[in-house]
């Protein structure tokens, strides 16, 4: 009979390491990853590759439901240094005039827009996005008269299209849940949000590109320049802010030229101004109230009182975007 040689020392450190490397993996696994996440997060609102895609990064998601309308998601990893990210996701009842609330505008030329199957605006820190009006009564947090609405919020910026999709894959998770879906958003693609432009220098002889509005003795403290952004569509809806180079008090105006019916729902007996543009309602808004001056800087900024703005701001629209 042979004898077996005891095993060498050399032999039972690399069995250990081994099995060190094991735990450490299913360790790894377990808690530095979302091998074992759940599948669907906060009621079946939004999904775990959802989540994943909003939380990149290595980590485990976790849920915390702060209330029946409000559902917390955040990803933290085993290591000390990892840090935590968390996505928000809350059903709210906006007011009748959301998102054109008097000086209050929850959109503009420096928001992607979402149109189609789901209508809202997206930054890279969040957003939100009108639920169906079936939603009213049957989600938690809505109520009568009122605007049934998704509000994602993300702890870290991301990604446009990241932030687009799970704010869209928010609302269907939430009309889902709560019996309310959109009978046309079955299969409906993610919207691609329309991105904002670059802020450049307004030309005033044709400001915010709109022939014919002309603004051209108009000047900021100190002879600033004028500057513009832009956001959105004639086909939908299409919005510019205007803002003198240097300023940190954000735009002096926003314009919104809007034709999407579940926008233009928000100026429902109001009276903002009403054209015809390419055979459909459209409606011309403009909001300066937020910005912080007094009628004589606004005077000697060379920018015209709020109705001659609109008035000019319409005379250009009829003479370049076919409305009458």
């Amino acid at each position: 009979m042979i004898a077996l040689a005891p095993r060498s020392r050399s032999g039972r450190a690399v069995a250990a390491v081994a099995l060190a490397l094991a735990v450490v993996g299913g360790l790894f696994a377990g808690y530095g990853a979302n091998v074992f996440g759940p599948d669907r997060l906060c009621r079946g609102w939004i999904t775990g590759a959802d989540a994943e895609r909003a939380l990149p990064g290595g980590g485990r998601l976790g849920e915390s439901q702060e209330s029946a309308s409000t559902c917390t998601v955040e990803r933290s990893g085993w290591w000390p240094w990892g840090g935590k990210r968390r996505l928000t996701v809350r059903v709210v009842s906006e007011k009748p005039r959301f998102p054109f609330e008097m000086s209050l505008w929850n959109v503009s030329g420096a928001s992607a827009l979402l149109t189609g199957p789901v209508t809202g605006a997206v930054d890279r820190w969040g957003g939100w996005a009108f639920l169906p009006e079936e939603c009213v009564g049957t989600a938690p947090g809505t109520r009568s008269g009122e605007r049934p609405t998704v509000r994602v919020s993300l702890s870290r910026d991301e990604a446009l299209d990241t932030t687009a999709r799970i704010v869209s894959a928010a609302v269907g998770g939430v009309s889902r849940q709560s019996g309310c879906e959109a009978a046309d958003s079955s299969g409906a693609d993610t919207p691609s949000p329309l991105r904002p432009s670059a802020v450049t220098n307004s030309d005033l002889d044709k400001v915010c590109g709109v022939p014919g509005f002309a603004l051209p003795s108009l000047r900021g403290p100190g002879g600033a320049r004028v500057r513009e952004q832009t956001s959105g569509s004639f086909d939908s809806a299409w919005f510019c802010d205007l803002s003198f180079a240097g300023d940190d008090d954000g735009p002096f105006t926003r314009i919104g030229v809007v034709k999407s019916p579940e926008l233009t729902a928000s100026f429902e007996d109001t009276g903002v101004r009403r054209l015809t543009c390419g055979g459909r309602e459209t409606y011309v808004a403009l909001d300066g109230l937020s910005y912080p001056w007094e009628p004589e800087e606004r005077r000697a900024a060379g920018l015209v009182d709020q109705a001659e703005l609109g008035k000019l701001l319409v005379d250009g629209l009829r003479g370049s975007a076919a409305c009458g």
